[in-house]
Formats: C-alpha cells, structure tokens, sequence
C-alpha cells in the first residue's frame, strides 16, 4: 500500500537532486510529482481509515509521507515564499556585496570605519569592482593618501576578472589623480599603458587623445605662418597619429590658409576611417564638409554631407540640426 507514495517521494527527491546539480529550475516538473504523489497518499489514507482498527495504524506512514512533502511550502507559507515553493523553488537572489553603510559612514566623516566596512565585503566578495573603486576615493579624497589609493588602482588593473570598461576607468581616475599631484610623468605612463594594453579599441583612442594633449596644441588661427604650422602638425601627428584635434586643425589649415584643399579632404578622411569616433566628432566634421562645398560653390556636395548626418545619427540632436542647415539652403535657392 504504502510502496507507491514512497517510490514516488524518491523519485521527487532524485528528479529536485539532479536538477539543482544542472543548475536548472524548472517549475512545473516537481509540482506535477508533487501532486501525483500527494493524490496517491490522500486515496491511500482514505482506504486505511476504512480498515478498521489496523487501518489506524497503517495510516501513519502515508500521512508522515504527504506532511514530508507539504511541510516546505507551509513553512515557506509565513514567510511570503508560497508560490516559489508550491512550484518546486524558485531560483535564489545572487548575493551581493552591500557598501552603504559604509558609504553612509563616509559622508558622516568616519572615513576609517568606512573602509573597514568596504574590507569586511571584500573579503567576501574578493575583487570586487565597485568596492574597491570606493575604497581608493575615500583614500585619496578624505584620507589624502595617494600613495594608499594609488596601490588599490593598480590592484584592480592587474586582476583579470575586470572589464576593459571597468580597467580604463580606474586607470584614468589614476590619471587623473597623478595629474593633481603633480605627477605628469608618471600619469604619461598611465595612460601609455591603457592605451598599449587594448589596441583596435574605444580605450586606445580615447587614451590617445589624452596622451596627445600632454604634448602639443594647435589653432588653424594662429597668426604665425602656416608652413610654420603645418610642419608642427605634421611632427605631433608622426608621434600620436590618433591625435583627433591635430589632424583637424591641419586639415583647416590645409584648406583655409595653405591653399591645399585636396590634403583637406585627406585629412579628414583619415579621422572618419577610425571606428572608434564619437558621433559628436563625427557630426561636426561632416559640417565642416558641408561649409567647405558651400565655399567651392558646390552646395549639392553640402547636401550629401548634411544628409550623412541625418543618416548616421537619427535619434541625436544632429540630425535635427542637419534638416535646419538643409532647409535654409533651399530657401535661399
């Protein structure tokens, strides 16, 4: 009688056991056996408690079974978890490493406490990202110790688990850092080493804009002459050919005063053959295009550029200010 509930009751428990070792969570496998096997054991006492005196015995086994199976969700019941446990379990909430307190404590002067706080979650949380960036900024900026939050920095750029996002944003909070503290040199080789360390990336280019106006700045207005300037620029663009400002500056120079619009034009095909340029960038080069064929008397030239920008970038603010420049153009015609 009672050897049908109890095969089913372990072929729940082996079917729930095999399933978390998969790491799966399906939902209406267990209810199903869990009904199954609660239906079977419900017919079973009903035909005990018809046998009399001895069926008052025999009963205890498949009641002490069907309580096994419904104890979890009527104790899951008080806590609010009925659903997940009528379903066989829900997945569980990863955890989580939890900083505002200490955050709290910061703001409240107890800068000490707070990195005490950080180090408790870290230790339970080894690595993590955001625990560790909040450490060195409560080390530089309230603690006033570089040395100390420079050290936590460069611990995250050397663990592995981090994402180029997340790696280029503590090395240019160190950048930025050894730039209050005098420390040129050293920031110079903080970014060389970003750079370096993701080539054919987002975070070589920005990098490099970064890097080339450590050296070198230049204005197609500037009143020396512009043999003198393009030779500048070209020099600056031979030791950092990612150098976005330099190479359109040379290339206004080029057009507006060196008389060369053609190496204009090459200039500025250079910079849009980057994949890695800020749509801004790219919007105001294409405008700059457009003023240039407007100069040279060729206003269809114009067009195709405002309307590169249209297309390039639907949802942003350019695209609005393309369709202006294209509409007062043909008003004036």
């Amino acid at each position: 009688m009672i050897l049908g509930p109890l095969a089913l009751l372990i072929a729940w428990t082996f079917y729930q056991h095999k399933r978390t070792e998969a790491n799966e969570y399906d939902q209406v496998g267990p209810l199903i056996l869990k009904l199954g096997a609660s239906g079977l054991m419900v017919v079973m006492i009903i035909a005990c408690l018809r046998m009399g005196a001895l069926g008052l015995i025999l009963v205890i086994a498949p009641a002490f079974l069907l309580g096994l199976l419904w104890v979890g969700p009527a104790m899951d019941l008080l806590g609010g978890k009925a659903i997940n446990s009528l379903m066989g379990g829900g997945e569980e909430v990863e955890p989580k490493p939890l900083y505002s307190v200490a955050e709290a404590k910061w703001r409240s002067g107890k800068s000490k406490l707070a990195i005490e706080l950080i180090d408790d979650e870290l230790e339970k949380f080894p690595g993590d990202f955001e625990g560790q960036m909040l450490k060195a900024t409560i080390q530089m900026e309230s603690l006033q110790d570089f040395a100390t939050a420079e050290g936590t920095l460069l611990g995250i750029a050397a663990q592995k688990q981090h994402e180029p996002g997340q790696i280029a944003l503590a090395m240019n909070q160190l950048a930025d850092w050894q730039k209050k503290e005098g420390q040129g040199e050293a920031m110079r080789l903080t970014l060389t080493g970003l750079r370096d360390r993701f080539p054919g990336s987002g975070i070589e280019m920005a990098s490099a804009q970064r890097l080339a106006r450590l050296d070198f700045s230049v204005d197609s207005n500037d009143r020396r002459d512009a043999s003198e300037l393009v030779s500048e620029c070209l020099k600056q663009l031979e030791k950092h050919p990612l150098d976005n400002q330099t190479r359109e500056q040379l290339a206004r120079i080029y057009f507006k005063r060196y008389g060369k619009p053609d190496l204009a034009w090459e200039e500025l095909n250079k910079l849009f053959a980057n994949p890695f340029q800020q749509p801004r960038d790219l919007a105001r080069w294409l405008n700059l295009m457009a003023d240039w064929h407007l100069e040279k008397k060729n206003p269809e030239g114009a067009r195709q550029c405002l309307q590169q920008v249209m297309m390039r970038f639907p949802d942003l603010p350019f695209a609005e200010e393309a369709q202006a420049r294209l509409t007062r153009m043909q008003d004036v015609v």
